[in-house]
């Protein structure tokens, strides 16, 4: 429904050129990526194959546009067609050469794919029950639409420092998706005036934050005015350096709250002269039709059943809603097709895709659900589960993606599974969320949810393990929620059947699960994890160390090109978190004081070696890779080398518990100041190799170095070059070749070229 840029074809023809260009090697992968990301267009794990992002503002798409796709996909062989959490779709595992194919072919019925990647504006989200239920203040999706219209129609929408996502909800009482946006907004009516409460910088990802309250009342004449400015001042001001740190809220981080948000109100002044920047939403075409197929009876249970979990009398319009579930938001072009054919018969008013990776229909009459029920069953979706099991919601995880490092579609296989044995009424908690990210990103938004958990690596030994961080929003539901510590993945059904279990056999006593959470979740959380606290290791049980759904052991290696970064500081958080841990132990009645603080040096003594290139297999190792790396080079006093020593030792260390706790913050303080090269502030020149006098190429050989060592030493030798200056380095076959190149590419570098020679190979990497 949104207007097709004029430019998109100009677009995508270009993009076309530089395909072709990278295919007759005249360009590399990295300036081929830098036009095909911010189309929409995003390579996906196995090399080759990629993920074409389909804009659908707020999930709305018409069954004659969801038809399209499905045609498309098949048209391209794409594997499956996935409803995203930002409801999108995505056509996956597309071949480069069928990319412009299936941009033309969705462009004729108002469909694109550019912005849904890159720095760009971002697919808009829209509180699905904007329209159909008389909570809201007024239906936000014609905003949505005409706002999306206005916005991608600008070239600079997509060439800003980091991505601008903006959500809108119905009303402040249901405020959801708005309050994390980098552009929040919320209907209001002011003295009869419609208007939005608007927020900026808001995000569930790293280092996540609400967002600012930047106005009470907007007027919708200033709508587009206020995104614009949003985007000017994002220009302006974001940090095109450091991609890390490149999203608004950092901003707010670096100036503060108010001088943050007069930098934005500067930008918006700017705008209030130009009467063309007024906005004005435009009426939707929306038609409703009387389906020309006669309605069906249906008495039986399974019916019943079905329609009091899955569909709900609308209270603004005619008819009823009804969420139609996918397994992980996963489905076929063929299955989609027919949906979309049955579905036309509806109008154009019938589809939205949710954040919960399902589709909700809208204005379907109440004699024709039994129709409904019959069509979808005979397509084999799970109809007649729970909602809690169907609401169940993962990132795509290691299995596609470049970035992930756990299984999390593996898991909620295994939580689904142990739920439907349970005796658990899980119909009694409907309304209950589970997120579940592969990563430390936030693509499932596992710290806006109800119960959400986060890939993460632990370690037994020299072994890694597959494991999550446990987030639970203890401070209310419009809240963002906290980690409260980490379990292994093999152990988290289990986990979720107990905490569902304790809240079921309580919730009587609380209002509802946030009061439930705000009171003692929090606790029977971390109980809980105490309980699965104690890993085997690997030669006592293996299974701790295979992922959900993979029959290959747990590795740092295995998960693609991007990974070697993510490993590294799940290494250096791993102890980080072991500090804190035992720091508090220390703080209850009857702990052994000489056994934490061992711990405690032990690991801030370990905790950085791996930006230094070091790999220690003892206790012994550790401790001298310390005093050579950290102590010997200054990074850290020498006045601990002494404790260091009597660590070493076991000698009694309770009469140097403050210096104990002086090592664990000189430590962490010196991890709070590395920089992207694995730098420290007050690093002298002394512990880095000189920097070449001339242009000429550095050599290093780092065969026989596994994952993620290999990379670290990578960027140690790069950060001694300067920019364009050339690095040769000699990898093994197998997963280093696999990985450092790719993590190269990822930190900016340009690997200009890779020779196979004998048994390994020689990477040449051109410094950014």
């Amino acid at each position: 429904m949104y207007r097709i840029p004029n430019s998109l074809l100009t677009d995508i023809q270009y993009n076309q050129s530089l395909i072709e260009k990278y295919e007759r090697g005249e360009i590399s992968g990295a300036q081929l990526k830098s036009n095909r990301v911010p189309m929409g267009i995003y390579e996906q794990r196995q090399d080759g194959h990629y993920m074409l992002r389909i804009r659908c503002t707020g999930g709305l798409i018409t069954p004659v546009q969801l038809r399209k796709v499905a045609e498309v996909g098949a048209k391209v062989k794409c594997s499956h067609i996935h409803i995203t959490t930002r409801q999108e779709l995505q056509l996956h595992n597309v071949s480069i050469a069928d990319v412009t194919t299936a941009l033309l072919l969705l462009k004729e019925v108002g469909l694109s794919t550019q912005g849904g990647g890159g720095n760009t504006i971002r697919n808009m989200l829209v509180n699905e029950q904007g329209g159909i239920n008389d909570r809201q203040v007024f239906d936000p999706y014609p905003y949505a639409i005409e706002l999306t219209s206005r916005l991608i129609a600008e070239k600079d929408s997509w060439t800003m420092p980091r991505k601008l996502k903006i959500a809108f909800d119905i009303n402040e009482q249901d405020a959801y998706f708005s309050l994390v946006a980098d552009l929040g907004l919320i209907p209001v009516v002011k003295d009869g005036e419609r208007g939005f409460k608007v927020y900026l910088g808001g995000s569930v990802a790293s280092n996540p934050h609400k967002g600012w309250l930047v106005f009470d009342f907007l007027p919708i004449k200033d709508l587009f005015r206020a995104a614009k400015a949003a985007k000017n001042f994002f220009n302006l001001n974001g940090n095109r350096k450091n991609r890390h740190k490149a999203r608004i809220r950092y901003i707010f981080y670096k100036n503060g709250d108010e001088a943050t948000k007069q930098l934005y109100y500067d930008e918006f002044k700017k705008l209030t002269g130009d009467p063309s920047l007024d906005f004005e939403a435009v009426s939707l075409p929306f038609v409703h039709k009387t389906p020309e197929q006669a309605p069906i009876q249906d008495t039986t249970e399974e019916f019943a059943l079905w329609k009091a979990r899955y569909t709900q009398q609308q209270t603004v319009g005619e008819g009823y809603v009804v969420v139609i579930p996918f397994l992980h938001g996963n489905t076929s072009p063929e299955l989609l097709k027919k949906t979309a054919e049955f579905l036309e018969d509806f109008g154009n008013d019938v589809i939205r895709f949710t954040p919960r990776q399902n589709m909700q229909l809208r204005n379907i009459r109440e004699n024709y659900l039994p129709n409904v029920y019959k069509f979808f069953k005979g397509l084999g979706l799970h109809l007649d589960q729970p909602v809690l099991l169907n609401n169940l919601t993962s990132c795509t995880g290691a299995d596609t993606c470049r970035l992930g490092i756990c299984l999390p579609k593996g898991l909620v296989k295994g939580i689904r599974r142990r739920l439907e044995e349970s005796c658990l009424d899980l119909d009694s908690i409907p309304e209950i969320r589970i997120n579940i990210n592969g990563c430390s990103n936030s693509c499932a938004q596992n710290a806006w949810t109800d119960l959400g958990f986060s890939g993460r690596i632990g370690r037994v030994g020299d072994h890694p393990y597959p494991a999550y961080t446990v987030w639970a929003r203890v401070n209310g539901k419009q809240e963002l929620a906290k980690p409260q510590g980490y379990i292994a993945a093999k152990d988290i059904p289990q986990f979720v059947e107990n905490y569902l279990g304790i809240y079921l056999s309580e919730k009587n006593s609380y209002v509802d699960y946030d009061a439930f959470v705000q009171a003692k979740g929090a606790e029977v959380i971390k109980q809980l994890l105490l309980k699965y606290d104690n890993v085997p290791s690997f030669d006592d049980d293996k299974n701790y160390y295979y992922d959900w759904g993979t029959e290959e052991v747990f590795s740092l290696t295995s998960h693609g090109q991007a990974e070697c970064s993510a490993g590294l500081f799940d290494i250096i958080e791993l102890d980080l978190s072991t500090i804190k841990e035992k720091q508090k132990a220390l703080e209850s009645d009857g702990a052994d004081v000489e056994i934490l603080l061992h711990d405690i040096v032990f690991s801030a003594s370990r905790m950085l070696l791996v930006t230094r290139g070091a790999d220690p297999r003892t206790d012994d190792e550790v401790y001298d890779n310390f005093e050579n790396l950290f102590i010997e080079s200054g990074l850290v006093s020498k006045d601990f080398f002494t404790l260091i020593e009597k660590a070493r030792h076991h000698d009694l260390l309770s009469p140097n518990k403050s210096q104990v706790d002086a090592l664990a913050a000189a430590v962490i303080a010196l991890y709070a100041s590395m920089d992207d090269s694995l730098q420290f502030k007050a690093a002298p020149e002394s512990i880095s190799e000189p920097a070449p006098t001339a242009t000429t190429s550095l050599q290093k050989d780092f065969r026989g170095v596994a994952c993620p060592m290999n990379f670290v030493k990578t960027k140690m030798a790069l950060s001694t070059l300067a920019s364009g200056d050339i690095l040769e380095i000699l990898l093994d076959d197998g997963q280093p070749i696999n990985n450092v190149p790719g993590s190269v590419r990822g930190e900016g570098h340009q690997v200009l070229a890779t020779e196979k020679i004998d048994n390994y190979w020689k990477v040449t990497i051109k410094k950014k």
